[in-house]
């Protein structure tokens, strides 16, 4: 086989070394159908332009611009990459927001699912104590009255008269008996055994800390939303100044740490003033310093801190 595939490629190596001595006789044989025309160079030396681009003439006025549209296109490019991380850092923004509202709305929710689980829990002990016997009262008879019976007419003649009472015998009384003067134990102030106090104490307060921390890489700033208290509305700033301080000496766990906030409205052509304290960072911080305020007659409640 090997022999053979030898004697193979000898062969048309063969036949190639033919075909190539033969071939350029045969082109050279034929006629040629088309004339050889023969164009002289140019002379050597500057080459002139003769396109109508780079003329300056009145009639072929035309220049050619620097590259403006990758320019244009570069700062189009710029602008569309700043339009699109600002909506990327406002989505991140978004995304926070709802998860701190989501947060917020499931502490709410089981702080009112613990309210109602004890208010149903009371009910039902309510329902549960036992109610008070009820005894059936007899009424009261009337005692019977005896009947009087008289004798007859004929023995009525045979009784004798009943003698005239005579005196009482004298009675003599005991001598009283002399009392014996008993000393009691020495007096105290009485001690209150009762399990309610007369005033209830109520736990302190601790206002719930800020959760987390803000942090941001955009243009555009992350807002936190905070809670307040309103505090009511008043006819000038003496008055509303005057009631903060009070407010103020009176609650210093509650309202000592706090700023306050003065709005204007104008109600009825005159300008009010509303005040109000904050800042919260927990809505259900704001229910409890509402509730303890009220127990003071104290006009409060929640809103948002501006």
């Amino acid at each position: 086989m090997t022999v053979l595939a030898w004697g193979i490629a000898a062969l048309s190596f063969v036949a190639l070394a033919a075909s190539a001595v033969q071939m350029p006789g045969k082109f050279a044989a034929q006629t040629p159908h088309f004339t050889q025309a023969i164009v002289p160079l140019p002379a050597p030396g500057p080459v002139t332009t003769t396109a109508s681009i780079g003329g300056q003439t009145a009639q072929n006025a035309f220049q050619i611009y620097g590259g403006t549209s990758e320019k244009t296109e570069s700062q189009q490019e710029l602008q569309n990459t700043k339009e699109l991380r600002a909506v990327r850092d406002e989505i991140v923004s978004l995304r926070r927001s709802m998860l701190r509202l989501t947060e917020q709305n499931r502490r709410l929710s089981s702080k009112l699912r613990a309210l109602d689980e004890a208010a149903s829990q009371a009910q039902t002990e309510t329902k549960a104590a036992p109610k008070p016997a009820i005894t059936a009262v007899k009424p009261k008879q009337k005692p019977a009255t005896p009947i009087e019976t008289l004798p007859a007419p004929e023995l009525s003649a045979a009784k004798p008269q009943p003698q005239a009472p005579g005196p009482l015998p004298e009675m003599k009384l005991s001598e009283l008996a002399e009392i014996t003067e008993t000393t009691l134990p020495g007096a105290s102030v009485p001690e209150t055994v009762a399990s309610i106090p007369a005033k209830a104490e109520l736990p302190e307060f601790h206002k719930t800390p800020a959760a987390g921390k803000l942090s941001q890489s955009g243009r555009r700033k992350i807002v936190r939303t905070s809670f307040a208290v309103d505090l009511g509305s008043f006819d000038n700033t003496n008055a509303l100044n005057k009631q903060w301080q009070k407010l103020k000496d009176n609650n210093p766990l509650l309202l000592g740490d706090l700023k306050k906030r003065v709005s204007t409205a104008e109600v009825d052509g005159t300008t009010q003033f509303t005040l109000t304290a904050g800042p919260f960072f927990n809505a259900a911080d704001t229910a409890v310093v509402c509730a303890r305020l009220v127990r003071e007659k104290v006009n409060c409640s929640p809103t948002i801190f501006q």
